[in-house]
């Protein structure tokens, strides 16, 4: 096995699905001899055996996230219906009797929701969420170390931002894995759209020519690029350039004066 130190979290790392390269790359070995350690028989149901497991966990924290979300909208359908509430009692008349007036005051108290009882450790998570972290970053943020303390402890509206963040950021790279290196942005389109040529901008993306030919021709790429030339103004051709009105122009000749000149200029 040459150089290679096989440990639990290497056999965890390739059930998960990560590429034989990138493990290599990691473990300091070629990729041929990661292949060849995994299709030994005992690591081979090693990697069934923590695939399975994986799975397992991962149905697991779905569960738990569409248990968080379904508390989430729970939660955002009772704060509309008390805001519901205090504008209607908002618009009741206020009784002149002071006594009756701090029974209707007490009558309208409306019970707190999970925002009003927010801890530090609520809004230290708000804060990394609204920084576009996601549960990963809830964690170190407030210092809960588990997912299941952070689960339990925090305000679920938040965590489902966070999960939002999570998947956000899980598309990002599966959009990258995909196009290799290219990382695409506004003004790719645009200097496309110009008529630069391919190999000219593979080359500032770091990027084969045939992986720019590929994204462009994605139907939602393809309508970008259509919508940046109709955007940019017409060229004029040279013979109809506009011409300022301070530029003498020659004068067009009498009709049969260009057969008569040169005649005349030989008889001289």
């Amino acid at each position: 096995m040459r150089r290679l130190v096989p440990d639990r979290e290497l056999v965890r790392r390739r059930a998960a699905g990560e590429p034989l390269r990138s493990l290599a790359a990691d473990y300091g070995v070629a990729h041929t001899t990661l292949g060849r350690y995994f299709a030994r028989p005992e690591v081979t149901s090693e990697l069934r055996r923590q695939a399975r497991a994986l799975r397992a966990e991962q149905r697991a924290a779905r569960r738990e996230e569409r248990q968080l979300r379904e508390q989430a909208k729970t939660q955002t359908a009772l704060a509309r219906a008390r805001a519901r509430q205090a504008a209607a009692y908002a618009q009741l008349p206020r009784r002149s009797d002071s006594q009756a007036a701090l029974l209707d005051e007490h009558d309208r108290r409306l019970p707190l929701l999970r925002a009003d009882l927010h801890s530090p450790n609520d809004h230290a998570a708000a804060r990394a969420v609204a920084d576009g972290g996601g549960l990963q970053a809830v964690i170190e943020a407030t210092g809960l170390r588990t997912r299941k303390n952070v689960l339990t402890l925090i305000d679920p509206a938040i965590l489902v931002r966070a999960f939002d963040n999570d998947a956000a950021a899980r598309a990002g790279l599966a959009e990258r894995a995909r196009l290799r290196r290219l990382v695409p942005d506004r003004e790719l389109v645009k200097r496309r759209a110009a008529g630069e040529p391919l190999r000219r901008i593979a080359a500032d993306y770091d990027v084969a020519h045939t992986t720019l030919s590929r994204w462009f021709a994605r139907p939602e790429i393809t309508r970008r690029l259509r919508a940046n030339r109709r955007r940019r103004p017409p060229t004029l051709a040279p013979a109809e350039q506009p011409t300022s009105k301070n530029t003498p122009t020659a004068p067009t000749p009498a009709r049969g004066t260009q057969s008569i000149l040169p005649l005349a200029l030989a008889r001289n």
